[in-house]
């Protein structure tokens, strides 16, 4: 019975130490690990979109992504990125402030 307890007592002391440095291991390689500098930008195709990704542009209030999408359903798609400006409230600074957040890709 005293070498059954032994025998169970090395069993998980093993065991831990397995944990410990395999845990230990892999936050130094969270550590070490380079931060990539490249920040990706969320793009959206303007004749896919619904109000609310409109309204997480900048400078796009939910009255003007209502607007859009009002528009779009009007007039039928946008052909091109500066189709947007047909939209009242859209102008050529907003579209550039916007414009890298849009593409015609069908994604």
């Amino acid at each position: 019975m005293k070498k059954l307890a032994i025998a169970i007592f090395v069993f998980f002391a093993v065991l831990s130490a397995l944990i410990y440095f395999t845990k230990a291991r892999q936050y130094e390689a969270y550590i070490f690990e380079e931060k990539s500098s490249v920040v990706k930008k969320y793009q959206f195709n303007p004749n896919l979109a619904n109000a609310r990704e409109f309204d997480n542009l900048p400078g796009i209030s939910s009255k003007l992504a209502q607007a859009i999408i009002n528009d779009r359903a009007m007039n039928g798609r946008f052909n091109s990125i500066d189709d947007l400006m047909r939209v009242k409230g859209i102008g050529p600074t907003k579209l550039a402030n916007i414009r890298e957040y849009l593409t015609m890709q069908a994604l």
